[in-house]
């Protein structure tokens, strides 16, 4: 390392704005390498400084650890924009063919994780406890209503591959726009990757939320009940009913 870009963790700390305490957490959730060690100090380099900045960005915009992490370990791997941000690349066929030819026989074979909690588990559900918590308040609340178990996971598995169609549909384009074609057009220095590395997540964060809000709208226009309507007045039966009294008018001429 050069020493222009050499700093103890304390002298990183101050340059990332951040504490000791957190380098030292985000070192031991994977989120930061390994300093260089020499003696018994340790020393990062420019890079770490880059990795804390956008790890404080990221945090400021709402995401979590966990999720920083994987993002940053898909790109230490060096995958491709769809694989670091979990979408499918564009195999060439267009969704509306697709559409057009999906019937309910394709949802007949329920994925293998969902074969083997039916098969292994007293809870079948438990398959979608960790990774999918939602997921599994809706399949827990179908199967309180009387559903089958297996009836269940076919439903939400459905929901699910109609949600991955709508990434595998729109993801690229957007990232694309959002992230991807600025990077393109700069000198892809680290510097560049390293503000690639958060416009990605803050596009990502900006879709989910826009797709959440829209598919909300959609499952509202579904969820509204017609207005009421008032049922037409009839004469109560067995009760006899009131003339009405006759109204007046101008009265005839009388001849005197």
């Amino acid at each position: 390392m050069a020493a222009d870009s050499e700093f103890t963790i304390d002298e990183l700390a101050r340059a990332a704005d951040t504490t000791v305490r957190s380098v030292r957490v985000y070192h031991e959730r994977g989120l930061l390498p390994s300093p260089e060690v020499r003696g018994r100090i340790g020393y990062y380099g420019s890079d770490h400084l880059d990795r804390l900045q956008t790890i404080s960005r990221l945090l400021g915009r709402g995401m979590k650890l966990n999720g920083i992490r994987e993002l940053l370990e898909a790109w230490d791997r060096g995958d491709g924009l769809a694989e670091v941000l979990g979408v499918k690349e564009a195999n060439g066929t267009g969704p509306e063919s697709e559409a057009t030819t999906e019937h309910d026989d394709d949802y007949a074979e329920l994925p293998e994780y969902a074969k083997q909690a039916l098969a292994a588990s007293e809870d079948p559900l438990e398959a979608y406890r960790v990774t999918n918590p939602r997921c599994c308040d809706l399949a827990t609340r179908l199967n309180d209503t009387g559903l089958p178990v297996q009836d269940t996971f076919h439903l939400v598995e459905r929901l699910r591959a109609d949600c991955d169609r709508i990434a595998d549909r729109f993801a690229t384009e957007l990232f694309y726009r959002l992230a991807g074609q600025a990077y393109e057009e700069s000198p892809r220095t680290p510097r560049d990757r390293t503000k690639l590395e958060t416009d990605l997540a803050i596009a990502r964060l900006i879709v989910t939320r826009a797709a959440s809000e829209l598919i909300d709208q959609a499952f509202a226009r579904h969820s509204e009940l017609p207005p009421p309507t008032l049922p037409s007045p009839s004469p109560l039966s067995g009760v006899p009913t009131v003339p009405s009294p006759p109204v007046p008018g101008p009265q005839p001429a009388v001849d005197r």
